[in-house]
């Protein structure tokens, strides 16, 4: 370890600004640049920051793998120093970046990634976050388990496990349909303003009417959407079709803000009063538990 001056010129500036930096023997030493601005082939190079750049492909390859790396992984397949790569580590779990599995001490995206990454990454991240969760509900429900997100003023189905009954409910992941007949629709919209949401419906033929009981003027579902606020679970019973039901549940990110909704589906005549009771306890503990592995990423 060793202090290094770091002399900054601005070529239109008479003030100089000096800063002493501690580096490591393997990052790179910028040398102190002359009073004359001085011309480099590279410009790029010339304001690359050697720290930012190791960060930035840490997260690129965790991102590009797909899953879990160990710091021996990462070492070498980057090439960098285990202390190294240990040190970018920890400063991208302290920011959230990256998250460190308790159990594996493996590494893998954390909750920011959601945040401001490009939309297919922080899809991808966020199924992965929930997947577990979703198996583990599926398994105990025995149902249909669905995960949603609001695009484009609808909802589209980012993950599915289907039920293993041979009367189930059945729509593949990726299909986009009206939010405001499905449950899961009503908890994503239940997080919009009611100004945004008669924005959303102002034309009458927003709503399309499948069954008898789908809801048809936005004053009827604002009036379904206030008491998802105060329950923060909602429900499709029979509205997007007939003989089926669908409960809904909320997963928040750190902020706060709802990054996805999460639900069970089933035929209405396998849903009892107290199967019901059941099904909104089990899509409720199941959406807080993702939510806090969200929010501790």
């Amino acid at each position: 370890m060793r202090n290094i001056l770091l002399d900054f010129n601005f070529p239109y500036d008479k003030n100089r600004i000096v800063i002493y930096r501690t580096f490591d023997t393997e990052d790179s030493i910028i040398a102190p640049t002359s009073s004359k601005p001085e011309i480099r082939s590279n410009p790029v190079k010339r304001y690359q920051v050697t720290s930012l750049d190791k960060a930035l492909s840490i997260l690129e390859l965790v991102i590009d793998q797909g899953r879990d790396l160990s710091i021996t992984e990462i070492s070498q397949k980057l090439g960098m120093m285990k202390g190294t790569v240990h040190r970018v580590l920890s400063t991208l779990v302290a920011r959230k970046f990256i998250h460190q599995n308790s159990k594996t001490k493996m590494y893998g995206l954390g909750v920011r990634t959601l945040e401001i990454g490009m939309d297919s990454k922080r899809e991808k991240f966020l199924r992965m976050a929930m997947a577990p969760f979703l198996m583990e509900l599926h398994e105990t429900c025995g149902e249909t388990v669905n995960a949603a997100v609001w695009e484009y003023n609808a909802i589209r189905y980012i993950y599915r496990l289907e039920s293993k009954e041979l009367l189930r409910i059945s729509t593949t992941a990726g299909a986009r349909f009206p939010g405001y007949c499905a449950a899961t629709g009503k908890i994503l919209l239940s997080y919009f303003s009611n100004e945004d949401i008669r924005q959303i419906y102002s034309l009458n033929e927003s709503f399309k009417k499948y069954t008898q009981n789908t809801i048809t003027s936005v004053d009827e579902l604002i009036q379904e959407i206030e008491k998802v606020r105060v329950n923060k679970v909602a429900f499709d019973n029979e509205e997007a079709l007939v003989g089926v039901y669908c409960v809904a549940a909320p997963v928040l990110n750190s902020k706060g803000e709802c990054a996805a909704a999460v639900s069970i589906s089933a035929p209405k005549n396998r849903v009892t009063a107290n199967r019901g009771k059941t099904l909104v306890n089990l899509v409720s503990e199941t959406a807080r538990r993702i939510s806090s592995s969200l929010s501790e990423s």
